[in-house]
């Protein structure tokens, strides 16, 4: 048996025979090269059967998982609508030297010198990966190569692969595979996040396991653990009978808790805390219902705008009413246009900006561009007629840009007034707490917000001063870091001392360990996975309130990260 270690992207336990997975051949002789008129034909031949390549994969995947998952190859598909990106191809070519292939290579060289110069954030990571993506694909069409996809599988298949694109997932024969791993890859890869949008178990980073498994290995991927996903090959009968038993009562775990999902969300001690669902679409919602969500605590709405043009406010109004009926009068917070960082908006046009994270993102890109700004806001007032919406702003850092926010909600009300629209002129405004400024200022801005709600993979992120993208100093990103528990503390309380509830929406909220200790901090509602709303529910009414007010002092308490996970792994036993 060889056992290996990586990172869980998405959880489950399964099993089943590798499938070796290995990009298709794209070695060439150089040399051997046509006129340049015939190369430049070629070129074109190859981006036009590229593009439709990833139209048909874009239309298949908004189709199956919604329009937020088909904007990734809509990202991709500007590519090679950029004109800019084939001159450079084309202006190689001219000099009459090379080959097609090789003009496309030299100039994703060009470009992929140009990324390892830049800051390594999730944002360029990603981009260059688009791009790599993409240029796979024209040189595959250059050369006439058939595509090797996974769109058909051996029955029972474990994906081994050195790397996946999130093209290559996209089309993952869906019926036949039980889960994937990978050498390379990060948690929040755009192959992370779909595999998390189809329930399907996946690890990430695991380094070896191209060496040591091989085509029908029996493989077993145990990532029941929320951080470690351990890698089985071959298991003795032994090991594999007791990971057969592990995989049988997780399942049987799963029927259960899914059977739970209606429970009252109350401590042993009556403590109500109020368990929402994070959602990205329309098709996120039907799912999250189906796991019993009763409330939405976090409704991102970018995928409306990222692809090739902006929504008008008649589309953004459809979609959000319709969000809105379909709860039946539960809460639905809805999260302005949070773009910059790690999402671009094309039809925006930013400029680059040398550290996006601290850059124009968030509530400082809507003040920037109000007719945007106010196009969304005029559709939510419209909306919230139809159930009980409460608009958050994300990425506030003082008091005046809340209040700058406040006022162009107002002006939309204005706006809507005088053309007769009706509309709710005052719902619910909250502030997602993601920035140290935000926790230090709780006080004031809980006062004048309806609500507080805690983006703690942002704030993290900030609190840390470390780029959660960033795969060289990913041990630097410590989740139970005291600094954080005591941010949330802090942010917590002052909202309780102004009478306002705090939630909490990030990555945090989803993992058991911390669930208690985020309760005794005083925070009143999370907002979670769609999948881990019946698993939250019975935890929670495991606990009495006193217990987790206890835990969470304890945590708060200690100096360090690693502390603080031995010391609720110790808590959890004793339960």
């Amino acid at each position: 048996m060889k056992a290996l270690a990586g990172l869980t992207a998405s959880p489950g336990i399964t099993s089943g025979k590798a499938f070796i997975f290995r990009a298709p051949d794209l070695s060439y002789d150089p040399s051997g090269f046509g006129k340049p008129e015939a190369e430049k034909e070629r070129l074109e031949q190859a981006f036009s059967l590229s593009k439709a390549e990833l139209e048909k994969i874009k239309n298949a995947l908004s189709g199956s998982l919604g329009e937020e998952y088909g904007h990734i190859f809509r990202a991709q598909m500007t590519v090679l609508e950029d004109d800019d990106f084939k001159q450079e191809i084309l202006d190689r070519l001219d000099e009459g030297s090379c080959r097609a292939e090789a003009a496309l290579e030299a100039v994703y060289r060009v470009y992929e010198e140009l990324f390892s110069e830049m800051e390594e954030d999730s944002y360029n990571v990603q981009r260059l990966a688009d791009l790599a993506d993409i240029c796979k694909r024209v040189l595959r069409n250059l050369l006439g190569r058939e595509e090797i996809n996974l769109s058909v599988l051996p029955p029972e298949s474990i994906v081994v692969a050195e790397e996946l694109f999130p093209s290559d997932t996209a089309m993952m024969d869906r019926e036949n595979v039980r889960g994937f791993v990978t050498e390379k890859g990060g948690l929040t890869s755009h192959v992370a996040i779909l595999a998390k949008s189809l329930s399907l178990p996946a690890a990430v980073g695991t380094p070896g396991i191209m060496n040591q498994a091989e085509k029908n290995d029996f493989i077993v991927l145990d990532l029941r653990d929320f951080e470690t996903a351990h890698i089985y090959i071959n298991p003795g009968s032994e090991k594999k009978a007791e990971l057969d038993q592990a995989a049988r009562g997780y399942r049987q775990r799963q029927k259960e808790l899914l059977a739970m999902k209606d429970l009252e969300c109350v401590t042993s001690d009556g403590r109500k805390i109020v368990i929402s669902a994070n959602i990205g679409s329309l098709d996120d919602l039907v799912n999250a219902m189906e796991f019993g969500a009763k409330s939405v605590g976090l409704f991102r709405t970018e995928f409306l705008f990222l692809r090739g043009d902006l929504p008008g406010e008649e589309e953004q109004y459809r979609v959000y009413a319709e969000a809105a009926k379909k709860l039946n009068g539960g809460m639905l917070i809805i999260r302005t246009l949070d773009i910059g960082g790690d999402k671009e908006v094309k039809a925006l046009a930013l400029p680059k900006e040398e550290n996006p994270f601290l850059g124009l993102r968030g509530i400082r890109l809507c003040l920037k561009y109000q007719d945007l700004f106010l196009t969304q806001l005029r559709a939510l007032l419209r909306a919230a007629l139809h159930g009980d919406i409460r608009i958050m702003f994300p990425m506030i850092s003082s008091l005046l840009e809340f209040r700058r926010a406040k006022e162009l909600v107002a002006r939309a009300a204005a706006d809507l007034a005088a053309k007769g629209l009706e509309h709710r002129p005052d719902p619910p405004l909250g502030v997602m707490v993601e920035t140290p400024a935000a926790v230090f200022l709780a006080d004031e801005l809980s006062r004048e917000a309806s609500f507080v709600s805690m983006g703690t993979n942002d704030l993290t992120q900030y609190v840390l001063s470390v780029d959660r993208g960033n795969e060289e100093i990913s041990s630097y990103y410590r989740t139970f870091s005291p600094a954080l528990l005591r941010a949330v503390g802090l942010t917590a309380r002052a909202a309780e001392k102004n009478g306002k509830w705090a939630g909490v929406c990030g990555e945090l909220a989803s993992n058991p360990m911390a669930i208690p200790v985020l309760v005794g901090l005083g925070v009143e509602e999370l907002s979670v996975a769609p999948q881990l709303i019946p698993q939250t529910i019975v935890q929670i009414r495991g606990f009495s309130y006193a217990a987790c007010r206890d835990i969470a002092e304890k945590a708060s308490s200690l100096a360090t990260d690693e502390e603080v996970k031995a010391f609720l792994k110790t808590a959890f036993r004793s339960a």
